[in-house]
């Protein structure tokens, strides 16, 4: 299961490929998937374009599912979409909640898999049984920056 990166050059020594390539094909293995996908790390001008032009929303958000219409190939293999991650607005989030930005991205990883494969969050039902699927995928605590622990879920 490849993972492609796009990262934007400001950001690029502080993204941890292999950890979030990790997150990818541990969300797609839960899932009983296999596939190729693109993971892009970008800004949140970057973001705010693509949510703007396909969406039709004026805002930066933290990620973008961009699912492959066909789950056609890509060179032999299927490929399953792309995702879309803004680090500005991950950062945010992350201080926020209190924890590394390295886990907001694996939490944004797993998310952006999610809806490539067909999960929604658009009602309260819906947004529960994702949650719950990624609770389950991400399996861990976290540290938090002032070195407490606690579960990635309780940002939410």
């Amino acid at each position: 299961m490849p993972i492609h990166f796009q990262v934007d050059s400001a950001f690029a020594a502080r993204v941890q490929r292999a950890r979030l390539a990790r997150s990818a094909r541990r969300t797609l293995r839960a899932e009983k998937s296999r596939g190729d996908v693109t993971i892009v790390v970008t800004t949140d001008a970057k973001i705010r374009r693509l949510n703007k032009k396909f969406h039709a929303t004026d805002a930066a958000t933290d990620v973008l599912a961009f699912p492959s219409r066909t789950l056609g190939d890509h060179k032999g293999r299927p490929y399953v979409g792309d995702i879309i991650i803004s680090y500005d607005t991950a950062r945010k989030n992350a201080r926020r909640a209190g924890w590394q930005i390295a886990n907001e991205l694996d939490l944004l990883v797993v998310h952006g898999i999610l809806h490539l494969l067909g999960y929604a969050d658009t009602s309260p039902r819906q947004r529960a049984r994702m949650w719950q699927r990624q609770e389950k995928i991400l399996q861990k605590r976290i540290r938090t920056m002032d070195g407490r622990r606690k579960t990635i879920y309780e940002r939410r």
